[in-house]
């Protein structure tokens, strides 16, 4: 994922939450169901956001485990007992 695209969707994503709250304050008590309805809402306008990013190439649609936990470019792992 790029940095520009990050920043756009994290953006998206705020605002979008301050939107459903808006709408949450409306319609639904306080708890459980106000948060379901704000979770709800910002699924329903990041998800196809994040999609058409992926599209567009901006975004990876492809996770990696294996090289979760490992230092890059070939650092030595300095992780262990302290000398």
């Amino acid at each position: 994922m790029t940095r520009n695209t990050f920043i756009v969707l994290l953006l998206l994503t705020v605002g979008a939450i301050g939107v459903g709250a808006q709408i949450a304050e409306r319609y639904a008590a306080p708890g459980l169901g106000r948060t379901l309805i704000v979770a709800l809402f910002t699924a329903l306008v990041v998800f196809p956001a994040a999609k058409f990013a992926e599209h567009r190439g901006w975004i990876k649609g492809e996770l990696d485990f294996s090289k979760m936990g490992r230092r890059g470019n070939g650092a030595p792992d300095e992780r262990g007992d302290a000398k």
